[in-house]
Order: C-alpha cells, then sequence, then structure tokens
C-alpha cells in the first residue's frame, strides 16, 4: 500500500502534509490542483484505515514515523479530491459518527484535552442537519409607515452537531449540544465566530471554507453528564449562554466518501478529525460478504478496517468464541507468505480447526479424497494475538499419509470476532475472513 501511493519518492507531499491546519486549508481553499485518480483515492482511504488500525486513544499515544508519514500522505490524497460534493447537504453526513483519530494541536479545547484521548472511552459525534426548518407563523402589520412585528415557531428539529463521550453501558456518557448553520440552512440570529478568543479556551482560526457547502458553524447550547446510576444529569460547568464567540465554532468537511462511511474533517482549533459512520454490525457484515461475492478488493479492505473498528468481543484472542472448525472464506496473502499457505488459501475448502482450551490448531484443505493437514499448538499471549507453532503437516489419503516437511512458528493478531465470523492477520501481514461452520466433515 505504501508504494502505491509513492510515500518513499514523495517528498514533497510528505513536507507538505505536515504543515499545520491553518496552512493546509489555506492551500485546499486557494490552489487549483488535479484531483486524484479514482484509483488513488481508494488507495488512499486504505492507508488511513490501515495507518490507525494500531493508533491507540485516537492519536494521543502518537503514531510511529512509517504510520504518521503514510497517514499525512493518504489524507492528503483524499483532502485533494474532496469527496463527494457538497457534503452538508446530503441526508447522508446525518447520524452518528465514530471518532478515529484526531491531532492535538495546543490549541485544543479542554474537552478534546481531557476526554478524548482516553482509550477506554468512546467517542462520537450526532450530525442532524435535516430536519424541519422554521416556519413564520403569524405577523403583526402595524401599517407601512411603521413596521410589522413578526412571530416565529421553530417546527421539527433545528441542525444539530453534538459530541458525545461514552464512558461504557454501564457508567454513562457526556453531551455536549450545539446549534449548527449550514450555507444552506442558516440557523436564524446566528453569527459565525470571529477571532482567536481567549487562549484558555483554544485559539481559533479565521478562514474561508475549502469548498461550498463543506462547513458546519455551530454555537455550544448546552452539555450534561447522563449517568446510569442516577435518576438525574448533572450539567456540565461551562455556562455557554454567557461566553459569547467561545462557544462558537466550525467544522469543514475535506473528504466524504460515497458511502458516507468515511469521513475527514478539520476545526477552527487546528484540529484533524477522521470519523467513521457507526454502523450496525449487522450492516457492516453484509458490505463486506457483499463485497467478497464480487471479489471487490478495495471494499472488502475498507469494510474490514470498518469491522475492525467496532469489534464486538473486547478480548478476542481470551475468547471462548474463537475454538470451533473455522472456513476460510477470503484472503489477501502476503509477499512472502509460504508456499503451503497461498496454494491453501487458494482452495475452496480450507479450514481452520482450533481448541483454545487445548491448546491445539490444525490447517486443513480438503481436496476431496486426499486432504492436507498442518497441527501446530497455539496460545493467546495477549488479548488480541495468539502464538502459532506448527509442528507437522501431511497428505492423507484414507489410511495413508505422506509426511511434508513443514515447521514454522508466528502468530495471528485478531482483529475482528464474533459467534459466526472472524477477521485476522497473519504475521506476515496476511489477511483473513473465516466464517463459522462446526458442521462441516472434516
Amino acid at each position: 500500500m505504501a508504494s502505491n501511493l509513492q510515500l518513499r519518492g514523495s517528498r514533497p507531499a510528505f513536507a507538505a502534509s505536515r504543515r499545520n491546519a491553518v496552512v493546509v486549508n489555506a492551500r485546499l481553499a486557494t490552489r487549483r490542483i488535479a484531483p486524484p485518480s479514482a484509483a488513488k483515492v481508494k488507495e488512499a482511504e486504505q492507508a488511513v484505515l490501515s495507518a490507525l488500525a494500531s493508533v491507540k486513544g485516537r492519536g494521543a499515544s502518537g503514531m510511529d514515523v512509517v504510520n504518521q508519514e503514510l497517514l499525512n500522505v493518504a489524507v492528503e490524497v483524499l483532502e485533494r479530491d474532496g469527496g463527494v460534493p457538497g457534503p452538508t447537504t446530503l441526508p447522508q453526513l446525518d447520524g452518528r459518527w465514530k471518532l478515529l483519530y484526531t491531532s492535538r494541536p495546543g490549541s485544543a479545547s479542554p474537552i478534546q484535552r481531557t476526554f478524548v484521548g482516553v482509550e477506554a472511552f468512546k467517542v462520537f459525534q450526532e450530525v442532524e442537519l435535516t430536519g424541519d426548518l422554521p416556519r413564520v407563523n403569524n405577523v403583526v402589520d402595524f401599517g407601512w409607515w411603521l413596521g410589522y412585528l413578526k412571530e416565529v415557531e421553530l417546527t421539527g428539529d433545528l441542525p444539530r452537531v453534538n459530541n458525545v463521550v461514552d464512558f461504557g453501558w454501564w457508567l454513562g456518557y457526556l453531551k455536549v449540544e450545539a446549534e449548527a448553520s449550514i450555507e444552506t440552512r442558516p440557523l436564524p440570529g446566528f453569527t459565525p465566530r470571529r477571532g482567536a478568543g481567549l487562549p484558555l479556551f483554544g485559539k481559533s482560526f479565521a478562514y474561508p471554507p475549502v469548498r461550498a457547502n463543506s462547513r458546519i458553524d455551530f454555537q455550544f447550547d448546552k452539555a450534561a453528564f447522563y449517568i446510569k446510576l442516577l435518576p438525574w444529569t448533572i450539567p456540565y460547568p461551562v455556562p455557554f449562554r454567557i461566553l459569547g464567540d467561545e462557544r462558537k465554532g466550525w467544522i469543514d468537511i475535506t473528504y466524504m466518501d460515497e458511502d458516507a462511511t468515511l469521513r475527514i474533517a478539520r476545526g477552527n482549533k487546528g484540529t484533524l478529525f477522521i470519523l467513521a459512520k457507526d454502523l450496525p454490525v449487522a450492516d457492516l457484515k453484509g458490505q463486506l460478504l457483499a463485497a467478497i461475492e464480487a471479489q471487490d478488493e478495495p471494499k472488502i479492505l475498507s469494510a474490514v478496517a470498518l469491522m475492525e473498528a467496532s469489534n464486538p468481543t473486547q478480548r478476542p484472542a481470551k475468547s471462548r468464541l474463537v475454538s470451533g472448525t473455522w472456513r476460510l472464506l477470503w484472503s489477501q496473502q502476503a509477499e512472502d507468505a509460504s508456499p503451503l499457505q497461498k496454494w491453501g488459501s487458494s482452495q475452496s475448502k480450507n479450514y481452520q480447526v482450533i481448541d483454545a482450551k487445548a491448546g491445539t490448531l490444525e490447517n486443513v484443505v480438503d481436496l476431496g479424497v486426499t486432504k492436507v493437514r498442518a497441527q501446530a499448538t497455539c496460545k493467546a499471549v495477549s488479548d488480541t494475538r495468539t502464538d502459532v507453532a506448527i509442528n507437522g503437516a501431511g497428505l492423507y489419503t484414507g489410511p495413508l499419509k505422506v509426511p511434508l516437511g513443514v515447521q514454522g512458528t508466528g502468530y495471528v493478531d485478531w482483529l475482528y470476532l464474533d459467534e459466526g465470523l472472524r477477521i485476522t492477520r497473519g504475521s506476515k501481514g496476511s489477511l483473513f475472513v473465516h466464517v463459522k461452520d462446526d458442521q462441516a466433515k472434516l
């Protein structure tokens, strides 16, 4: 992936991507750069998701140099493309988005500095831009020479953008709510933020939107802690109503894909945000299976990355769900994968039988009369990794066995696991999608 994006030979792109958010947005708004090809855009989407696969605390703990470079260049490619035009006018933008990554400039807000980097918390952004518009109900006319009184009743929901920090199902969440204003639906009486603001709340920048219908202006109006064990809410200790411009800000959507599953945004405090639509796991699984059936590798990889971010099993390598018979549905083999693994993964009946309690694992390729079997021991060495040691393999035809000189060690990283599907990555980088098939006769 890195070579496809030309990371090693693209020093100018990398240098540009390291500039601060002010320069990046100014460049996007003023330069006319030829958009990247559709293939490059798909590669960049995958590069972003790949770079974020192992990041902790949504970027709070930093990234290694390789992944940071990969992320910077890929983000620049996507922002140059822009994705779907006019994202703030599209109903697909509405919904709940999971925060995958955020940069942390010194100008970041206190809320961001306090909660966003905590790995145990989940952070979401709720976008609601398609509610009913305000409606004028009554007009009192004092005469053409004097004027009139207009009474406005707000019907339905005005546009809003809310930030949610989820502390866990057993504890509760913090919701910070804001009224939103966009080009096609301006908030009545709203004026956008002006000036840099007070240092306590983080420095704000002022420059025009990168494109038409890409900016969401907002003003915070309420916030509270919702604690599961309490019958009431605890107000967040910030008096938004009296803060004036300090409660206002904006978000520029610099990229959103056609399926509205991946979004990149930059805020008025100079922060980069990368978010994924918080879709039900069933929907993500459906997308993955459909992409596998169509053999659409870019969509397969996108679905895999999104499912990894929504893994329902907290400690997959140590879960009871590991054990069973798993049938290989799809794989992407690393260049240095063993010849036997590459050959086996191309067969239609490829299985892995795991007994986690006994610490055994067997790979089986069913060729009909003949089966290829490789025996191994396995042991969970972390919440997400299982070490594997292959200690023998052979061709089995009835009672006959032809030994194969296959031995070796490696590991499997568990990216996603539920009752019927698993996604893993091997120690050489190969990616596997298996489905549970305990009815298989092996």
